[in-house]
């Protein structure tokens, strides 16, 4: 200590060589404080600079996000509570119930019933909005696994995010947003990695499981899915992996809806919708038709008879008319009947469905007669009705009185005149991804060809069935719009980008 007093009084003096000798608390305050704390103005530059980097490096998809976000607010506060469609009313007897349907399967219901509704039906296209948001930032996170340029990969969010047809399905009270989002989801999970583990397969099988119990035609993916993980994996576990995860659970429910209806299966409307489907080009003066079945024989003359939708629901169709054999259900004896049409006139039907899936490229959006009116699929100016069912749905989960913001509303529809998707670019890219999928050029060396492949056959697995069993609507093909845009990103960077050694 006296070295110590001869230094301070030299003029020298350090602190530092007395902490040796002094109490802990007296340690802290000769050196100032703990060490930790003055680490941390460094630390938070560090993380500042990284932020500012990552903003600079994805500011176009971060810009579209944004206004997607903008956009999503815009749509949930012109419409209170929600869209209410005809469906709508049923999937939320559903939630409720959680008795298998058959005409809609239970996963819409089953997403209704896990949200904290409490008779708040906002909450529904609230979390579909969000949904839509996260379904973008998994295709752009996706797009650069596969090692898209950044603004390629934005560009193809662009559709799902600004698209004002996929704003309207999100506010509506439908199933199509939960679908989109599996979809998606399932081939984010088998594109993760180059080559497809058993975990991520099984994930992948789940989802596609999902969506098969989400919409019944969806039961078709699991076939792109499964070329996609046997082209990737090259080994047999993954693919067991997938189809294991998948089929558990379409069995399950599967012995669910037989406990219900008689019948294993995910509908029990497969004969109603492809009767309606096939009666309007059905001729029965060209092959034999059974006593049993004679009655669903269309009577008017060929062109001048009802709408798809008519003979499915009217009750002038055949379909509700027709006196059926004793043991013998009319969904039976109306899927002989339509798959008698089918054999016997196959050129028809193939020409009655490929035009249904041209139209979902046209250059314009039409509307055919006896279709359902694409603008229900626009944003109204009043709130719509549709359906006595309707308002008694509003009313049970209590919205007396729904409404809108004008102003809002009114800025929608006129987005909606300009803010779409081009049905024609569509259908470029989804050539576009089919010729990389093929190997055309610089594709066969790129690497990404499972990757289009899988996009582009994803798409046509979701819109040729609905086409095929049931009838062209806009509707159907809005799911084009989170499945092709990635599917065009990928197949043109395969076919362009030069290739690196």
């Amino acid at each position: 200590m006296a070295d110590a007093n001869r230094a301070r009084r030299a003029g020298d003096y350090d602190a530092a060589d007395d902490v040796g000798r002094l109490p802990r608390w007296a340690v802290l305050t000769v050196s100032g404080g703990p060490r930790p704390r003055a680490a941390r103005g460094p630390d938070l530059t560090a993380a500042a600079g990284r932020l500012q980097e990552l903003v600079r490096d994805h500011a176009l998809f971060l810009a579209l996000l944004l206004v997607g976000l903008a956009l999503r607010v815009v749509t949930q506060l012109a419409y209170s509570p929600a869209l209410v469609y005809y469906d709508s009313a049923r999937y939320l007897a559903n939630a409720e119930s959680l008795v298998p349907s058959a005409y809609r399967p239970l996963g819409y219901p089953l997403f209704l019933r896990a949200l904290p509704l409490r008779g708040e039906l906002a909450v529904i296209p609230l979390s579909q909005h969000l949904m839509g948001l996260g379904v973008a930032v998994l295709l752009y996170v996706v797009l650069l696994r596969l090692d898209l340029r950044r603004w390629v990969a934005a560009l193809a969010t662009a559709p799902v995010l600004l698209d004002a047809y996929q704003l309207n399905i999100e506010e509506y009270i439908l199933s199509e947003t939960l679908f989109d989002a599996l979809l998606v989801g399932a081939c984010a999970l088998i594109l993760w990695r180059r080559r497809p583990t058993p975990a991520l397969a099984a994930a992948a099988g789940l989802l596609l499981a999902g969506i098969s119990i989400t919409r019944a035609n969806g039961i078709a993916v699991i076939a792109p899915a499964i070329l996609a993980v046997a082209l990737l994996a090259r080994r047999p576990a993954p693919v067991l992996a997938l189809l294991a995860a998948f089929a558990a659970p379409i069995a399950a429910y599967a012995i669910h809806f037989h406990a219900v209806h008689g019948s294993y299966a995910i509908t029990n409307t497969g004969g109603h919708f492809l009767y309606a489907r096939v009666a309007p080009i059905a001729d029965c003066s060209r092959f034999s038709v059974p006593r049993s079945e004679r009655g669903l024989c269309p009577r008017r003359p060929l062109g001048h008879r009802l709408s798809v939708d008519r003979y499915m629901w009217s009750s002038r169709s055949p379909y509700f008319r027709a006196r059926i054999a004793r043991g013998k259900s009319r969904e039976q004896v109306a899927g002989d009947f339509a798959r008698r049409v089918i054999v016997h006139q196959p050129a028809d039907y193939v020409r009655t469905v490929a035009s249904g899936l041209m139209r979902a490229f046209s250059p314009t959006r039409t509307e055919h007669r006896g279709e359902t009116a694409i603008a229900r699929w626009q944003f109204p100016l009043t709130f719509p009705i549709y359906s006595p069912r309707t308002a008694k749905a509003l009313r049970a989960h209590g919205v007396a009185h729904p409404r809108v913001r004008p102003a809002l509303t009114t800025f929608l529809h006129r987005y909606q005149r300009f803010g779409y998707v081009s049905n024609l670019l569509l259908g470029v890219g989804l050539v576009a991804a089919l010729l990389a999928a093929a190997g055309l050029g610089r594709a066969r060396r790129s690497g990404l060809r499972v990757a289009a492949l899988l996009f582009a056959l994803m798409s046509l697995a979701v819109l040729v069935p609905a086409i095929a069993v049931s009838q062209f609507t806009w509707r159907y093909a809005l799911p084009q719009l989170v499945l092709i845009p990635p599917a065009m990103a990928v197949g043109l960077t395969a076919l362009l980008r030069r290739v690196r050694r």
